[in-house]
């Protein structure tokens, strides 16, 4: 049985009645549940940033590209 050291006061109240491996076990899956979503969101965060420093940095070539041909049209 998971311990009951990390559920709320009702699931320690009611696992005292009786049922507590089924108490315990809907909190390790709300915690996973939880850990999901989070590392979801994380992910995606990270993919985000790393797509914006991707695309900035093609901006900024574009950019320097379009420089140097203005550049070398003026000379």
């Amino acid at each position: 049985m998971i311990p009951l050291v990390i559920s709320c006061s009702t699931c320690q109240a009611n696992s005292l009645y009786g049922g507590g491996d089924a108490v315990g076990w809907s909190i390790f899956f709300l915690l996973i549940v939880i850990l999901l979503v989070a590392s979801a969101v994380v992910f995606c965060m990270i993919r985000i940033a790393r797509r914006s420093r991707e695309f900035a940095q093609e901006e900024e070539i574009a950019m320097l590209a379009e420089l140097h041909s203005s550049q070398s049209i003026s000379h």
